[in-house]
């Protein structure tokens, strides 16, 4: 196969049109032969077979190393209930063909340039990605959480290398064009929690930039924020150019993420962009810090320092395969973990065996998504409507043991004691309080204070160094 490649490469660079014509022939062939077996998009840099023959070009978000969080428990895609997730479908192929271990490598970024030509030529010529395909994550060197470098210097990235149990909680951008009243929300949590996350176009509906929103908190109040950023609106260009911008601004830490489809919002006539997935993102961010250029190769003036983040779904199926892809965003640059909302413990704790048994949760920082139920309706809809959450029986008949009025405490009262059961839990770096009801009820001081966590660690401040070394 190395000599056929070397031949091809050598004609590509001698005749391409020659080539070309050659993919024009081949690809109405090709796609003859692939769509109606494999569901083919003719993307032109294949990668069935390490995907259990199964095109993940068939997800509506175009992941290439999913699956993502939004999988039902029956294994259905959040964006069409009545169809069963690409990559659920991908990853127990998998394991009927001779390479299942193939699961496990990092697929690259489309190259959309040479969608629609044949992928057969673009194999042989060297025209696909398949030289910057990423090894599988159990080959990669993981550097210990106390033996990585400072990568930004941040408040949240020194408390978690202290080993500190860090408090955040979400902050949600207004449907508003002035910040006024979320600034003086976000003022009400310093001194509360360690740093706050600000969402981008939560729930697949549009609220005020939370890139701006981010640069406001950072300049206008006590707290440091972790920006979400996700693929769902902006390609590639953009997501680079945001980054530059929110550094520039003074954020030092931000989340990776694929992104709810715009199916899921209010405005489901939008056209999603997903031109990257979270991992292929986190990758880009990686590699904008530690090797000071664009994806392109084009070198960057002053490199953003961030500490990197990425989402863990870890009570969506596969439950079993969840522990790997997290494992595979360790393997492509990730500092922290965050996870969707947990209610479950008992598949948490089953999660956290699998992290433990791999050998990776010491090589990255763990916190949990929690948040207060303000009553059993509530609890139902997110079953019912939110993939990848579940909320137990248990949690949903204690909160109908009590009287109307005293619902939202009892959901109060079950997050902390979540929260002391995560505190005892190794391996376990912090919680993400989530609000359920984030325009009308912010019960984050309230938990705080009952969990026993009210009085955060104060670092001493680092001493000034250029943006350029921190990390080096």
């Amino acid at each position: 196969m190395s000599t056929l490649k070397n031949l091809g490469k050598k004609l590509d660079e001698r005749f391409p049109r020659l080539i070309n014509g050659l993919s024009r022939v081949l690809s109405p062939v090709e796609a003859v032969v692939k769509k109606p077996v494999f569901g083919c998009h003719m993307c032109g840099q294949c990668v069935l077979h390490s995907t259990g023959m199964t095109c993940p070009m068939e997800c509506p978000k175009n992941l290439r190393n999913g699956p993502c969080g939004g999988v039902g428990m029956d294994g259905s895609c959040e964006v069409d209930r009545s169809k069963t997730c690409t990559w659920f479908n991908a990853v127990n192929r998998s394991e009927k063909f001779p390479w299942p271990h193939e699961i496990y490598q990092r697929n690259p970024a489309v190259d959309w340039s040479i969608q629609g030509s044949s992928s057969w030529v673009n194999t042989v010529t060297g025209r696909d990605h398949h030289h910057r395909t990423g090894p599988q994550w159990q080959h990669v060197e993981f550097l210990g959480v106390d033996t990585k470098p400072l990568r930004s210097g941040s408040h949240i990235e020194r408390l978690l290398k202290a080993g500190e149990f860090v408090v955040t909680c979400e902050v949600n951008p207004r449907d508003s064009a002035d910040a006024t009243e979320l600034i003086e929300y976000a003022k009400t949590l310093e001194g509360v929690v360690d740093a706050v996350h600000v969402s981008d176009n939560f729930l697949a509906q549009p609220h005020m930039s939370g890139t701006v929103a981010a640069c406001m908190i950072e300049q206008q109040t006590d707290l440091e924020t972790i920006l979400h950023m996700t693929c769902r609106d902006r390609n590639r260009l953009q997501l680079q150019a945001d980054l530059l911008g929110a550094h520039a601004m003074g954020v030092r830490n931000v989340l990776c993420l694929t992104g709810d489809h715009p199916s899921l919002g209010d405005h489901k006539e939008a056209k999603p962009v997903f031109d990257l997935d979270s991992l292929t993102f986190i990758e880009l961010v990686r590699k904008m810090r530690d090797e000071g250029t664009f994806e392109s190769g084009r070198k960057i003036i002053v490199p953003p320092k961030f500490f990197i983040g990425g989402a863990v779904a870890i009570t969506a199926p596969p439950l079993e395969f969840r522990p790997h892809r997290m494992a595979k965003k360790m393997a492509a640059g990730v500092d922290f973990i965050t996870s969707q909302l947990v209610f479950d413990m008992s598949l948490l704790e089953s999660f956290m065996k699998r992290v433990h048994d791999l050998g990776i949760i010491q090589n990255t920082h763990l916190i949990i998504g929690v948040g207060a139920l303000p009553g059993p309706g509530t609890a139902r809809m997110i079953n019912k409507h939110t993939p990848g959450v579940v909320i137990p029986d248990s949690i949903i008949n204690r909160l109908e043991g009590v009287p109307k009025k005293d619902r939202r405490q009892e959901g109060i009262k079950i997050v902390v004691e979540q929260i002391q059961q995560l505190k005892e839990m190794p391996g376990i770096g912090g919680v993400d309080i989530m609000d359920m009801k984030p325009d009308s009820w912010f019960p984050t001081a309230e938990i705080v204070e009952l969990a026993g966590l009210k009085n955060r660690p104060v670092l001493p401040p680092l001493p000034t160094v250029s943006s350029a070394v921190v990390g080096d």
